[in-house]
């Protein structure tokens, strides 16, 4: 298992968090056929390749080798594992660390019990009109 520091656990799991969700996407299928009359020069860089197209010169999307893709998702899932594998121990270790209070006691159970009861059922109950 890898061991990721912890300042920099919350920016990579939220980066993986952000691949996942765009790779769990449904994926668009259209034939090479058809894309390859406006797309011809551009299928070929990508099979050499990732190109990535832009808007207004800032990157809009990229256009992967479906076998990158699949390599990508695989990759993916791992760190996403070994990343839940690593905060559920660092939540273990937490948890585990963390004083323990005093165990309550059966009388206070039903006390605490009583006042949770007593306090539902006022809120619970309209309210007695008042008669002038």
């Amino acid at each position: 298992m890898s061991q990721v520091p912890p300042e920099q656990t919350p920016h990579h799991a939220s980066a993986l968090l952000r691949v996942a969700d765009y790779l769990s996407r449904p994926q668009q299928f259209i034939a090479v056929a058809d894309a390859r009359a406006a797309f011809r020069r551009t299928l070929e860089m990508a099979r050499q390749a990732s190109v990535v197209l832009t808007t207004n010169g800032e990157p809009a999307v990229a256009l992967v080798p479906f076998a990158t893709l699949e390599a990508m998702r695989g990759a993916l899932l791992h760190l996403l594992v070994d990343e839940m594998d690593t905060s559920f121990t660092r939540l273990q270790a937490q948890v585990t660390s963390e004083p323990r209070a005093d165990a309550t006691s059966d009388e206070e159970l039903d006390a605490l019990v009583d006042a949770a009861v007593q306090r539902g059922r006022r809120q619970s109950s309209p309210p007695t009109p008042r008669t002038p």
